[in-house]
C-alpha cells in the first residue's frame, strides 16, 4: 500500500485512565484512511491483524472518506477498542 506523505492523523482514547493512540494514514490517490495500532506498545495481544506498517503498528480497520476528522476517527477507534474488549465503558 502506498500512503500520501502529506496526510496522517493521530487518534486517541483517553477515558477511564487509558492513554491509547492509533495512527491513520491516507492512501495515495484514494479516499481511504488505514488505521494502525501498536499492540506491543500497550502490552495487548494482537489477535486481529497480520498486516504491519513497520514502526507504526498493525492495520486494525479502514475508514472511507476524503478528509478524516479527529472526532470521527476517535469515535470509530473507541468502538473498535470496545468491540475487541480492550476497554470497557
Amino acid at each position: 500500500m502506498i500512503y500520501d506523505d502529506k496526510y496522517h492523523l493521530h487518534i486517541g482514547y483517553y477515558e477511564d485512565g487509558f492513554d491509547l493512540e492509533a495512527v491513520a494514514f491516507k492512501r495515495q490517490s484514494q479516499d481511504i484512511w488505514d488505521i494502525f495500532f501498536d499492540f506491543e506498545q500497550y502490552d495487548f495481544n494482537n489477535t486481529v491483524s497480520k498486516t504491519e506498517l513497520k514502526g507504526v503498528g498493525y492495520h486494525i480497520f479502514s475508514i472511507e472518506t476524503e478528509d478524516l476528522d479527529y472526532q470521527d476517527g476517535a469515535l470509530v477507534f473507541e468502538q473498535w477498542l470496545l468491540n475487541q474488549r480492550l476497554v470497557r465503558i
